[in-house]
């Protein structure tokens, strides 16, 4: 069976500009996840507003251990280390020149991992690690090593 040209050269056409309509991305606030405000939907697990064990029972920042994003204000976070400061220690000073910054990656090398005993005081944030510098810790990206926090003195 032949078909001719015009009808192979239309149905090229029409799957390739296909394709790309099925590759396009779904506007803001209307993709899987989304609520008609375009808000992430709450499942059954969701606890709104009692982030860091803030709700009933007050179990502190160890009483939620899921993996949600870090918060933008680390206050109730330095409080815990500084209530726990002996028990996670300090680690290495940074050598002069070497400096850490926000947003930028942790030099290879620096920066010791907390053990277990320190992490069970902390609150685990998936993708994100806490590693101490000194008298600071700091929260960076497993992923990437970019530092995502730095709480300077905490550990003083």
């Amino acid at each position: 069976m032949k078909l001719p040209n015009r009808v192979v050269a239309g149905l090229g056409i029409l799957m390739i500009s296909a394709s790309s309509l099925l590759q396009a991305a779904p506007p803001d606030g209307r993709g899987p996840g989304q609520n008609e405000r375009g808000g992430p939907q709450q499942g059954p697990g969701d606890n709104p507003g009692r982030g860091h064990g803030n709700g009933p029972g007050g179990q502190g920042p160890q009483g939620e251990r899921g993996g949600h994003r870090p918060p933008q204000d680390f206050g109730p976070v330095r409080q815990t280390i500084v209530q726990y400061r002996d028990v996670i220690g300090r680690g290495q000073p940074l050598p002069p020149g070497i400096i850490v910054a926000r947003g930028k990656p942790l030099p290879p090398g620096y920066g010791k991992r907390l053990d277990r005993r320190a992490l069970q005081h902390l609150p685990h944030y998936e993708g994100y690690e806490w590693r101490r510098l000194g008298t600071d810790v700091v929260l960076i990206a497993v992923g990437t090593g970019i530092v995502y926090a730095i709480l300077d003195g905490v550990l003083n």
